[in-house]
């Protein structure tokens, strides 16, 4: 059984996602640039964190969390073969 607070925090990355289905996918991104993608939400959160704005805060963190889950979407394939 999922965590409700895990389940709330994947609905909010799935609504986000949703909003962005008009672009590409991630699929054929490279991990480097992910990376890239993933360090720049994480500055934007830490933004809003010292700015003290908990909505924007909150979705910063979807943005942080999506972003690491297409990196790890993208080499999960790698982690079962170890």
């Amino acid at each position: 059984m999922v965590r409700e607070e895990v389940h709330d925090f994947a609905e909010a990355m799935e609504k986000v996602l949703k909003e962005n289905d008009d672009k590409e996918g991630w699929e054929e991104c490279s991990n480097l640039y992910l990376v890239q993608r993933l360090v720049e939400e994480t500055s934007e959160l830490l933004k809003m964190m010292d700015a003290g704005e908990l909505d924007d805060m909150c979705k910063e963190a979807v943005d942080v969390a999506n972003f690491a889950m297409m990196i790890f979407d993208n080499n999960k394939d790698q982690m079962e073969a170890e």
